[in-house]
């Protein structure tokens, strides 16, 4: 009795081919989306739209004429709707006719990081003189800034208490500055360029303890903050500053 040899068929399983076609296709479309997400500019992103538009066809099924728009259902559709940035309209419209135009917008430059060194220096009550405690912490904030280019802010801060009946000032803004000016007068005494110090006055507005009833929590909000920006003074200079401080 002879045996009947079983033959193979020669090649890849069935399966094998559907599942290489999927992993194919997945391939693909993570490359897409990787792609889709190194875009930045919009006329960049048009193109790119518009050549894939272009290799699909787009043929909308059996008999069709094929037609540039694109399906609402279609991937590339969903693609498009979620890597595209969403651009608000009408930023700033003005109904007057200005030196910028109708339409003008507004945007923050030249601030960057800011640091705070130091720690706070307190000042007594109602009073803006640097305290001899402020003035030595003064000399340690400014051999910590010496040698560099970039600006120095010097924000002062007052209680929302009542202003004494005879004192000099007009209110916590014109006390808030004051006591900035006297820290800034400090920095400038131990060698830092006055080109690198902006004076800004925070009056009452960013207390560091809410509720200040007990004078522990208002001495916490009687102080002057040294904050040391990322510009640079030839940011805001129209020759080169001088670089050297003695």
């Amino acid at each position: 009795m002879v045996k009947k040899e079983n033959k193979q068929k020669a090649g890849a399983p069935a399966w094998m081919v559907t599942y290489g076609d999927m992993m194919t296709l997945l391939l693909c479309f993570f490359v897409i989306l990787v792609a889709m997400s190194e875009v930045k500019k919009d006329r960049k992103y048009e193109d790119v739209v518009r050549s894939i538009q272009e290799a699909f066809g787009f043929v909308g099924g059996l008999g069709r004429v094929p037609t540039h728009m694109v399906p609402r259902t279609s991937m590339l559709d969903k693609l498009q709707e979620a890597a595209k940035p969403h651009e608000p309209s009408n930023i700033g419209d003005s109904q007057q006719q200005g030196i910028q135009g109708k339409s003008f917008r507004i945007s923050q430059v030249r601030e960057g990081v800011e640091v705070a060194y130091g720690g706070p220096i307190t000042f007594e009550r109602f009073r803006a003189e640097l305290s001899p405690t402020g003035a030595e912490q003064a000399a340690k904030i400014a051999e910590l800034v010496r040698g560099h280019n970039t600006k120095i802010e010097v924000r002062g801060h007052a209680t929302s208490e009542p202003l004494p009946a005879d004192s000099p000032y007009r209110d916590a803004y014109d006390l808030a500055y004051e006591r900035a000016r006297s820290v800034a007068e400090g920095l400038i005494g131990q060698g830092i360029r006055a080109s690198r110090i902006r004076i800004v006055a925070a009056g009452d507005t960013e207390r560091l303890k809410g509720q200040a009833y007990s004078e522990d929590r208002r001495a916490a909000n009687r102080r002057v903050e040294v904050l040391v920006r990322e510009s640079l003074v030839t940011e805001f200079a129209g020759e080169e500053a001088d670089f050297q401080e003695q």
